[in-house]
């Protein structure tokens, strides 16, 4: 495939984003594919931070380490993502009588680097503006680079301040022309290939996992979110606040990761389907509530938003080390399921499946995410919002089969699957106790030895069943593979754009985690020559799970722990040296 990139850096605070944001939105119009990656220290203002955009002629959903034009809004990029350019790269930078390293220079000069100082500090001045105004000139300047119409960012920056007022728009219209004329007068004949676009693309949305998340819980019919904000989960905290109004949702801010959890389990038991969204220390926190879930059978759904570790750790960075926190953590043993989602298409559409299942078979539902899919910015082909289906399980509601109800069918050991009757609180029915003590039939306290053996048995059963309704992990590449690659979350963009057209490979993608099928698994991984596994942790915390549930090794493990995802190129060279 044909693909490029550019990188903005500086402090936090600077308005980065806003370039690469504006690039994506020009270029997606025009039907080029692009990603976006952000990167950004755990400091409200001075941290130094990033946002790549790779563009692609295809389908991408990674970046790579090297781009090919690199902006420096202050001097820590250029100390920092000097290397990152690729030979024959642009490097933009804003800082006044820079001089490089005799080592920098040369490096510079053997790949051919074009340097180019934008005067911002000058411009600034002349036109008597704020520094933020300035990020408009240096996204002209990137826009003039890969070769496209003024007019169409003029068009754009209208559009996007249009509320601010005429008086506004024409101040960036004129940063606009700044840029331009500063690309014509120092870099006229410097052009970025761009890869070509696809015409039917055009339409595509340009969406974070965050916002497709969101939309997705709209769809399910979440009707309460309550949260407590907690990088990477903040997100989706925010932009589910943001659109209250027009989905009628009830959005609460709690005081504390516990309220938030016992909250949306309150609203699930009286039948309103809620959710939660936190990151690992906050899971820790809800931990003993989802326990409560687990024994009083109330269905409960919630967003585990992973960073690196442990403790605070790296909180502004990606990671996949929750993934056995979320399946065995909080005490004792009770159903679960455990599902992840891998990109913007999984951010909607597994939402209404994670409360389907919920409902279905009355147990905690949690839902892997990371920061790298939560602020990643994906296109994304326009959503079904017709195929979901919304299932409540065996939720009674009518009159006449409430009548039948006795308060002994709530948690009768002898319901087939161990799948009871649900009936809300308030009903016109028997009542029955939800409380975390263990139970007899109608929920109250009975610590017997031999019901405690039918309880267990009873809420355990439906383990099995639901495991054989789940479906199967996807075959992506080469349906019949000598290189089996087996992974799962945000590591399957990447992957799927490293092994992308290449013969003799396929790639084996979990979106059920627990309980985990293996079936699959053992056939492809019974003919195949070479097994690879690759996850973003220390320990392979699925290659663990797979072994302890199959015995099954792997060939090779490709492991990172440094916070980054995986990037295109270097996966791509690492599976290429393992594969000959």
């Amino acid at each position: 495939m044909s693909r490029i990139s550019f990188k903005v850096t500086g402090a936090q605070g600077q308005g980065i984003n806003s370039v690469g944001e504006m690039v994506a939105k020009g270029l997606k119009r025009a039907g080029h594919h692009v990603f976006g990656y952000r990167e950004y220290m755990s400091v409200i203002k001075g941290g130094h931070s990033s946002y790549q955009l790779d563009i692609c002629d295809s389908h991408i959903e990674s970046s790579e380490t090297h781009v090919d034009i690199l902006v420096c809004l202050n001097y820590i990029g250029l100390q920092r993502d000097l290397g990152s350019v690729k030979e024959g790269g642009v490097l933009l930078h804003l800082i006044p009588d820079w001089k490089f390293s005799a080592e920098d220079q040369k490096m510079l000069d053997d790949k051919k680097i074009q340097i180019l100082y934008l005067p911002m500090e000058k411009i600034l001045k002349e036109h008597n503006s704020r520094p933020i105004v300035g990020n408009m000139c240096v996204t002209a300047v990137v826009w003039g680079l890969l070769g496209r119409n003024y007019d169409t960012l003029k068009d754009m920056a209208a559009e996007q301040f249009a509320h601010k007022g005429e008086k506004v728009i024409a101040l960036n219209h004129t940063f606009i022309d700044e840029g331009k004329k500063f690309k014509e007068e120092s870099a006229g004949a410097i052009v970025i290939d761009v890869p070509s676009p696809d015409a039917a693309r055009t339409d595509d949305l340009l969406v974070t996992g965050s916002e497709a998340m969101g939309m997705g819980m709209v769809h399910a019919g979440c009707r309460m979110y309550c949260g407590y904000p907690m990088t990477p989960a903040s997100p989706l905290l925010k932009y589910i606040a943001d659109n209250q109004n027009k989905t009628n949702m009830v959005v609460k801010q709690a005081e504390d990761e516990i309220t938030a959890i016992q909250m949306v389990s309150g609203a699930m038991h009286m039948g309103t389907r809620a959710a939660t969204a936190t990151s690992g220390g906050g899971y820790d926190l809800m931990s003993e509530t989802l326990s409560l879930n687990g024994i009083i059978e109330n269905p409960s759904v919630m967003v585990l938003a992973m960073r690196q570790g442990p403790s605070t750790g790296l909180p502004t960075w990606s990671g996949q080390g929750d993934m056995l926190l979320s399946i065995f953590g909080s005490h004792g043993e009770y159903p679960r399921l455990v599902m992840a989602v891998s990109d913007s298409q999984d951010c909607f559409d597994l939402m209404p499946d994670a409360f389907n299942y919920a409902e279905e078979y009355q147990l905690p539902v949690t839902i892997l995410t990371d920061k790298h899919i939560a602020e990643g910015l994906y296109m994304q082909p326009q959503y079904d919002l017709k195929k979901a289906k919304i299932s409540r399980g065996n939720l009674v509601t009518k009159q006449a089969e409430l009548d039948k109800l006795v308060s002994a069918d709530r948690y009768n050991p002898a319901a087939k699957d161990g799948i009871s009757p649900r009936w809300l609180p308030g009903a016109k029915a028997a009542t029955y106790c939800a409380q975390g003590d263990e139970h007899d039939s109608e929920g109250n306290v009975e610590e017997g030895g031999q019901n405690a053996i039918e309880q267990m048995d009873k809420r355990m059963k439906k383990m099995a069943v639901m495991k054989a309704a789940l479906p199967d992990p996807e075959l992506f590449g080469d349906q019949n593979p000598e290189t089996l690659i087996v992974s799962w979350g945000s590591n399957k963009g990447c992957i799927l754009d490293a092994i992308k057209d290449q013969k003799g490979i396929g790639y084996l993608h979990y979106s059920y985690l627990w309980p985990l099928r293996i079936e699959k698994l053992e056939a492809l991984a019974a003919k195949a020559k070479k097994i690879i596994f690759i996850e973003a942790t220390y320990q392979g915390h699925l290659s663990k799970l797979i072994r302890m549930e199959s015995g099954l090794t792997f060939d090779h493990q490709i492991l990172k722990y440094d916070g980054r995802p995986f990037f295109f190129d270097e996966l791509q060279g690492k599976l290429l040296t393992m594969n000959n």
